[in-house]
């Protein structure tokens, strides 16, 4: 399932309550992702990391987290298999490329938005960075500058976001 995260670059905390926002959040104050894709990039930085999970999980966060029950699957409708282990195949076949683009359900965009918002006023040096890892997407990460959060919502409303991509936001 879907890992979504945002990082608020040399913040130290946003205060965040779970009470105000439909989806589940955890913040921590180390950069570090649920997932390694981006763990690399990540540890070169200071600031606060929100990890985005289903609304089912805001009062269970011990287990797994994860975020799929936010987004719209039938954006890029897609048949995905699930590979079984092969100990002869050398293509270690993990089930990546499968899908490649997604967007939010409606009902929450806004609270995407907000969490995008706090983390920037929260950076001192006006930067965030929004990331997603899936094992079923792209099996290479990259990283694309998009520069505002308008210029982010944009792109997910006219083209769908990219998964296992890390977008770059900066503010005033």
């Amino acid at each position: 399932m879907p890992t979504i995260e945002i990082a608020s670059f040399n913040s130290i905390g946003l205060g965040l309550n779970q009470a105000d926002f439909d989806v589940a959040i955890i913040e921590d104050n180390k950069l570090e992702s649920h997932r390694g894709l981006f763990n690399e990039l990540l540890r070169q930085q200071n600031g606060v990391i929100v990890h985005i999970g289903n609304p089912d999980f805001k009062d269970d966060k011990e287990g797994g987290f994860f975020a799929g029950q936010i987004i719209d699957w039938d954006f890029e409708p897609k048949e995905i298999f699930f590979p079984e282990f092969d100990e002869n195949d050398p293509t270690e076949n993990r089930g990546a490329n499968q899908q490649f683009k997604f967007k939010f359900l409606n009902n929450y965009k806004t609270d995407i938005d907000n969490l995008l918002k706090i983390a920037l006023d929260n950076s001192p040096i006006k930067k965030v960075c929004f990331l997603t890892d899936y094992q079923f997407g792209p099996e290479e990460g990259k990283t694309e500058i998009i520069y505002t959060i308008t210029d982010f919502w944009k792109e997910h409303d006219n083209e769908g976001l990219e998964l296992n991509t890390l977008y770059e936001m900066y503010g005033k």
